[in-house]
C-alpha cells in the first residue's frame, strides 16, 4: 500500500511537458488527425447547441437564449480554429478548455427541462479528457471539481423546480441523488482513474527496465524542466560510458554485465543531487544532468568517474569516461540547446576514452539559447 501512495504522489506532482506531446503526436503524423478529431467536437457541439434552441424544451429564458446562440459561435469557431489553424499554444489550449467547461454548464443550466441539463452535463466529460492528457492532473482536479459545482447547483435546481417544466421529477431528492452518483462516477472515479493508468503507461514507456533509471526518451522528455524560464542558474550535462564493457561481458557472462549496470546505476543515483536526471541512454553509456550551483564542473565529473570506479564486490575494475558540458542562464532560452550541450558532453566523453579511459573530460561552457551558441 505504501508503493501505492508513493506512486499517486508521484504522479501528483509530475507535471506534463505539452510541447513534448505535441511534438510526439507530430512526430507519428497523428497531429493532423487528432486536431480533425478535436475540430470534429466542436462541430459536434455546436449542432447540439443549436438544435438544443429549438427544440420544444430550448432556454428558459431571453437570457439563456442568447447565451446559448453564443455558445454556437464559439463552438463553431472552436471547430474552425482546429481545423485551419496550427496546434495552439498551451496558455490558448487551457483557455479554450475553460471555455469549454463553463459554456457546457451554462447549456445545461439554461435547459428548461432539468433532466435534460443533467444530461447536457455529461459532456464536461470531453473537456477533462482532453485536460488530463495535454495539461496534467492539477488542471483534472481543479476540472473536477467545477464539475460537481455544477451537478450539485443543477440538482438543487431540479429538486426545487415546477413540475411543470420537469414533470415527476421535480422535487425527486432521490433521483436528485442519483444524478449525482452518475456526475461522481465520470468525473471523479472515471477521468482520474483513465489519466492515471495513462501517466502510468506513459512513465513505463520513459524507463529503462533494467536499472529504472530514465531511457532516452525519458531523458528528452525531463530536460524541458531545467531550461525552461524558472531555470536556477548554470546547469550541467555528463555523458559516461563504461570503459571495455563488451570484454565484461564477453568474460564474465550477459548477467553478471546487466549486475554490474544495475550497479553503475545506484551508485549514479547516490553520487549526485535528488533532483538531478539520471538517464541510461544506451547499453553502458549513461547520462546526468542537474544544477552545477556552487561547484566546479570537474569536480562533479570527478565526482561521477569515483563512482563507478568505486563500486564494491565486483571481481573485477569498473571505470569510466565522463565527459561534462554546461549551459549558462539565458533571458530566452532555447528548448534545443540540451540537446546541443548533450552533444557537447558526448564529445568531450569520447575525448576522455582516447585518453584511455578512466577519465574525465570538460567541454567549453554553452549559453540557454543554443541559436546564439551556434552563430
Amino acid at each position: 500500500m505504501t508503493g501505492g501512495r508513493s506512486l499517486i504522489l508521484a504522479w501528483w506532482r509530475d507535471r506534463v511537458d505539452y510541447r513534448w506531446l505535441v511534438e510526439v503526436l507530430d512526430y507519428h503524423g497523428a497531429l493532423g488527425l487528432v486536431k480533425f478529431m478535436l475540430g470534429a467536437g466542436g462541430a459536434v457541439m455546436c449542432l447540439v447547441t443549436a438544435l438544443s434552441v429549438i427544440s420544444n424544451i430550448g432556454p428558459r429564458n431571453a437570457f439563456f437564449a442568447i447565451g446559448c446562440w453564443l455558445i454556437v459561435i464559439m463552438t463553431a469557431l472552436w471547430a474552425l480554429r482546429w481545423w485551419l489553424l496550427p496546434w495552439p499554444g498551451r496558455a490558448e489550449s487551457l483557455l479554450w478548455c475553460v471555455g469549454a467547461d463553463i459554456a457546457i454548464t451554462f447549456g445545461a443550466i439554461a435547459a428548461e427541462n432539468r433532466l435534460y441539463g443533467a444530461l447536457v452535463a455529461t459532456l464536461l466529460t470531453v473537456p477533462g479528457m482532453y485536460l488530463g492528457a495535454f495539461h496534467g492532473q492539477r488542471f483534472l482536479a481543479a476540472h473536477v471539481a467545477w464539475s460537481l459545482i455544477s451537478v450539485v447547483t443543477l440538482v438543487a435546481l431540479l429538486i426545487l423546480d415546477d413540475p411543470v417544466h420537469t414533470g415527476a421529477a421535480a422535487g425527486d431528492l432521490r433521483l436528485g441523488l442519483a444524478i449525482t452518483l452518475i456526475s461522481v462516477s465520470l468525473n471523479v472515479v472515471g477521468l482520474p482513474t483513465a489519466q492515471f493508468c495513462r501517466w502510468v503507461w506513459r512513465l513505463n514507456a520513459i524507463l529503462d527496465p533494467l536499472t529504472m533509471l530514465l531511457n532516452r526518451r525519458g531523458l528528452d522528455y525531463h530536460l524541458w524542466r531545467y531550461l525552461g524560464p524558472r531555470q536556477r542558474g548554470t546547469i550541467y550535462i555528463a555523458s559516461l560510458d563504461l570503459d571495455r564493457f563488451k570484454l565484461v561481458n564477453d568474460t564474465f557472462g550477459h548477467p553478471f554485465g546487466d549486475q554490474v549496470l544495475q550497479q553503475a546505476a545506484d551508485r549514479l543515483r547516490t553520487a549526485v543531487a535528488p533532483d538531478a536526471l539520471v538517464a541510461r541512454t544506451g547499453g553502458e553509456e549513461f547520462v546526468v544532468v542537474g544544477y552545477l550551483g556552487d561547484t566546479e564542473p570537474l569536480r562533479i565529473a570527478e565526482q561521477l568517474r569515483r563512482a563507478i570506479e568505486t563500486i564494491p564486490d565486483l571481481p573485477v575494475p569498473i571505470t569510466a569516461s565522463v565527459g561534462l558540458a554546461t549551459i549558462r542562464p539565458s533571458p530566452t532560452p532555447d528548448p534545443s540547446a540540451g540537446q546541443y550541450a548533450l552533444r557537447h558532453s558526448d564529445s568531450a566523453m569520447y575525448r576522455a576514452k582516447r585518453m584511455g579511459g578512466n577519465s574525465i573530460a570538460v567541454a567549453e561552457p554553452t549559453d540557454g539559447d543554443s541559436s546564439a551558441t551556434r552563430r
